[in-house]
C-alpha cells in the first residue's frame, strides 16, 4: 500500500494518501454508476422500461460505500489530527 500523502487539488485541504484518494474514486464511480442506471434513459421510450435488480446486489453496493466512506472519513479524520500534532512541534 502506498502510504504517500496525495493532494490532487494543491489547496491546501486535507491530505490524502494515494491509496484513500484511489478509494474515493471508485466511490465516486459507484455512485456515477448509479445514476446511470436510474436516470440513463435514451429515448423516451426508455423511460417506462423496466430493470431488475438483485436485492442483495444493490444491498452489498450500499454496504461496500458505507465501509468505503466510513474509512475515508476515518482517515481523514486521522491525517488531520496528525497533522495538527506535526504542527505543535
Amino acid at each position: 500500500m502506498k502510504n504517500v500523502p496525495h493532494n490532487p487539488f494543491n489547496s491546501g485541504g486535507y491530505v490524502l494518501s494515494q491509496d484513500h484518494y484511489d478509494d474515493l474514486c471508485t466511490v465516486r464511480d459507484k455512485l456515477l454508476l448509479m445514476v446511470q442506471l436510474a436516470v440513463g434513459a435514451t429515448s423516451a421510450s426508455d423511460d417506462c422500461t423496466m430493470l431488475f435488480v438483485r436485492r442483495v446486489l444493490i444491498g452489498r453496493l450500499f454496504s461496500d460505500l458505507g465501509f468505503q466512506i466510513s474509512d475515508l472519513v476515518d482517515a481523514i479524520a486521522k491525517s488531520k489530527t496528525q497533522m495538527g500534532r506535526a504542527g505543535v512541534h
